[in-house]
This record gives structure tokens, C-alpha cells and sequence, in this order.
């Protein structure tokens, strides 16, 4: 079955309230998956169905919610007829019940203080409809979104000040950071901070964007962003990289600086087939010459895409890079309290701090974090221990997609509670998950990013060993 064609169905037939009923079922909350949109927000939870190894009980799912889906469906699964022998049954009642959709487990039987232990009908049921007062502005956190409003934008003063001088002075950049670590809201900032200045004309291409998917269309918008700043409605279209290289060039000539932000550069180098080594070589060149100053982000380092795309070019050397690791605690704080203060909510003592613990200093947690505590302030409902369990059940998803994305290796050294300083292999792969923001290090060692992704750790492993000891 083609994910993105259950995609597609999905994204055409069920509305949001459908799709929040459809995610309680799997005990996780629609609202809390990352996305300005719809579409993008089931295409992540589709992903997260699709790790858990669970796509057949969500088109069971699917079915029994809207039976007039069941032809739609079984489209999914032509010419696959074993797997397609249940549909019939569903459609009218009678067939298999969907898998538990409990993924929470506690190591000892015992609760955290504060909380209620975590079934599926107390992760999915609301525990008060009440609605937040009228004068209440909107919750302003957006968990997975790019930041583009300047009152949400905490800490990267000393990342932001550095990547300015150097694309001042020329230099290429590439901010790497891990996924939802604030890499395309730094750049945004960046971008808006260089934008206007005498004789600089910037592009800001966000390359997940589908419009961008042949050369010829991306050379023509970024064409278009640097001409209309300097011949406002006079359009020239730009479909080659011959031409686009000649009026590179000239934009020089003419003293024009052009500067262009690409947004996860990994989406050209993932299509080696589309975007080939002859283009590269032509933006290496023309990077070379200064003709125009890059700065993008990515998940991995330019050299690593060129590796994993079998590139020859050396495109890559242009960069000068950026590792984004956590925000410090300061600005960690100030993303949980301020937004609430400046909506005139009043925090009770204690919550901010109990909740950077439990989510740490990544930007991604934060803003989970600080929605639910918003959210709860807002409708007069705050209840420490279901502020936590509510960002508990939301982060778990992300938590075991952080976990399998590690090597066996740095799994193996990932230090669930505060060690020192080790030399050797262990150090050298606490190194590279502090630079990937998964790890603090301070002079003394290294601890996990947050509490409750240690604490979660430890239950999964629990779990784990309790089920070795259970199978033999």
C-alpha cells in the first residue's frame, strides 16, 4: 500500500473532527502533530502509524469510521487479495478489532507523582469542555511550525549575530540541526534580517515545497524573488541554468548582491536523478565566483547529502557550518513563561520550572509543553499533574522517532541519567549527540536533554527486559 495515496484519501474524505476521532484511537492527539495545514499534519501522523507497523488496523480503522470509505480503501491494496479479505467483513461490523492503541508503560507499576496512569480513555477523553475566557488572545505556541511571529522567537541571539557577519562578508552557511530544532525559524529570522539592505536582493525558497520540484521551476522562483525586488512587476521568466548563471553574473555587474536561503537542502540532493551533478557544479561555481551567497539548512551536513546522493560535485566545500543545538536555559525559561504572561495569565509558582525540566531546552518540547500549559491556563484548568500528562502523551510519538533515529552505537551510549566525562568511543558518541541537541554537557559530563525523555527511556527498556525475561 502507497502511503501517499492513503494520504490522499484521507486528506480528501475526513475533516478534522474525523481525523482527531481517528488518531484517539491510536492514543495520540491530532492537534499536536506538526503542520500549518491539514494535509500536513496526517501525513505526519501517518508516518508515526507507519513506524509503529500498524498501516493495515488504520485503514481498519479508516473503514469502520466512514464505511463509504471501503471501496477507497481497497483501492489502497490492489492485487494484495489476502490482505483485502477482511474489508468486507468490517464494513458491516463483524471483523478483527484494532490493535491496542496503548503505547505508554510504566516501569514499576508506579505512577509519577502527580499524574494518573495513561490508559487510552484517559488520553482521548477531555477532562473539562469548559472554553478559555473570550479576552484570552490565541495560544501562540506552535509545536512543529516554523516560528515567523518576532514575540515567539526566543534565544539564537549569538547563532543569529554570527550567520549575519558571515553572509556579509560573503560566506557561505549551512545551519545542520536535528529535526524540529529551529533550524527553518532561524532562518526565517535571518532572512528577515538581511532583507532591505542597500543593494542586497534575497530569495527564500522552503524546498519541501512541491512547486519546486524540477530545476527549471526552482531557478524561475528564485529568479523571480531577486528580479521583483529590483524591476517590481517587471517579470522575466528564467527556465535554464545557462541562463540563470548569465543573469547571476550580471546582477553583479550591476551591484547587486544576491543572497538565496534554502530551506532543507536535503530535498534536491534525496534526487540526484532531477537535481545532477551539472547542477551543483553550476551553483558551486557561481558560489566560488561570489555571485550570489547561500545559506540553507539541512538535517545532515552538505557533504553527508553529497555522499548518500553519490555526488561528484564538491558543491559542499562553499559552506561554512553551523551545528543548532538546544537554546540556553534563559531563553528555555523565557519560551514557557513569557507568552502567557504577555497574554495576562497568571503562572502558578513552581509550573515553569517543573515543565522545562520535563521538556528541556529543545525548541520543539518547549512549544509542546507550552501549548498545554497555555491552553489549561486559559480555560482556568491547570493541574500540574495534567499539564504533564497531556505533553506525556503528545511527545512520545516524537520521543521514539528521536530513540530510532540513533545508531545502535549511540543507543548503546546514551546516558539515561548524569555521568562524567568519559574518553574513548563513549565520549566521542556523547559528543556527537550533544552537537545533535540530545545530550547537555557542561565541565563535569553529560546528562539526557530533558527528564521526561529519560523517563520515558527507562520505561521503554523496562518494558523491553521484561519482555525478554517473559519470551524465554
Amino acid at each position: 500500500m502507497d502511503p501517499i495515496e492513503f494520504l490522499d484519501v484521507l486528506d480528501a474524505s475526513l475533516s478534522e473532527a474525523e481525523m482527531g476521532e481517528l488518531c484517539r484511537q491510536f492514543g495520540v492527539a491530532f492537534g499536536a502533530f506538526p503542520g500549518q495545514t491539514k494535509r500536513e499534519k496526517i501525513r505526519e501522523f501517518l508516518g508515526y502509524v507507519k513506524r509503529k507497523g500498524r498501516m493495515a488496523s488504520l485503514a481498519d480503522a479508516t473503514v469502520v469510521l466512514r464505511p463509504d470509505l471501503t471501496t477507497a480503501v481497497a483501492g489502497l491494496y490492489a492485487g494484495k487479495d489476502q490482505e483485502l479479505s477482511w474489508l468486507d467483513n468490517v464494513a458491516r461490523g463483524e471483523g478483527q478489532s484494532l490493535d491496542s492503541g496503548l503505547t505508554w508503560r510504566w516501569s514499576s507499576g508506579a505512577t509519577p507523582a502527580g499524574t494518573q496512569p495513561v490508559t487510552e480513555a484517559s488520553a482521548t477523553t477531555p477532562t473539562d469542555p469548559q472554553l478559555p475566557a473570550p479576552d484570552v488572545p490565541p495560544n501562540p505556541y506552535s509545536p512543529g511550525v516554523m516560528v515567523t511571529a518576532d514575540p515567539m522567537f526566543f534565544g539564537r541571539q549569538d547563532e543569529l549575530e554570527q550567520l549575519q557577519r558571515q553572509l556579509l562578508d560573503g560566506i557561505h552557511v549551512a545551519i545542520v540541526g536535528g529535526r524540529n530544532m529551529g533550524a527553518s525559524s532561524l532562518l526565517h529570522r535571518l532572512r528577515r534580517e538581511l532583507s532591505g539592505r542597500e543593494g542586497m536582493v534575497v530569495a527564500c525558497i522552503d524546498l519541501k515545497d512541491p512547486t519546486y520540484t524540477t530545476p527549471s521551476a526552482l531557478l524561475n522562483a528564485i529568479w523571480t524573488q531577486w528580479w521583483e525586488q529590483v524591476r517590481p512587476g517587471n517579470s522575466v521568466p528564467m527556465r535554464t541554468m545557462a541562463e540563470f548563471v548569465t543573469a547571476v553574473r550580471k546582477l553583479g555587474v550591476a551591484g547587486f548582491r544576491p543572497v538565496l536561503f534554502l530551506d532543507e537542502l536535503e530535498q534536491l540532493a534525496w534526487r540526484p536523478s532531477v537535481f545532477t551533478d551539472e547542477f551543483f557544479a553550476a551553483w558551486h561555481e557561481l558560489g566560488r565566483e561570489r555571485a550570489f551567497t547561500l545559506a540553507v539548512t539541512a538535517h545532515a551536513s552538505p557533504a553527508d547529502l553529497m555522499v548518500q546522493g553519490e555526488y561528484g560535485s564538491r558543491f559542499y566545500e562553499l559552506f561554512q557550518q553551523l551545528n543548532l543545538g538546544l537554546l540556553d536555559e534563559r531563553a528555555a525559561r523565557d519560551l514557557l513563561a513569557v507568552p502567557p504572561v504577555e497574554a495576562g495569565l497568571a503562572i502558578p509558582e513552581g509550573a515553569v520550572e517543573h515543565l522545562y525540566l520535563h521538556a528541556g531546552p529543545h525548541p520543539f518540547f518547549l512549544h509542546l509543553a507550552g501549548y498545554f500549559l497555555y491552553d489549561a491556563l486559559a480555560r482556568s484548568t491547570y493541574s500540574r499533574g495534567e499539564v504533564i500528562r497531556q505533553f506525556e502523551i503528545a511527545a512520545e510519538p516524537y520521543w521514539q522517532e528521536m530513540w530510532e533515529s540513533l545508531s545502535p552505537l549511540a543507543q548503546a551510549h546514551y546516558p539515561s541519567r548524569f555521568i562524567r566525562t568519559v574518553d574513548g568511543m563513549g565520549g566521542r558518541q556523547l559528543r556527537i549527540l550533544t552537537n545533535r541537541g540530545l545530550v547537555i554537557a557542561d565541565e563535569n559530563g553529560f546528562q539526557p536533554f530533558s527528564d521526561g525523555f529519560a523517563r520515558w527511556l527507562d520505561r521503554m527498556q523496562a518494558a523491553i527486559e521484561a519482555a525478554s525475561v517473559v519470551s524465554v
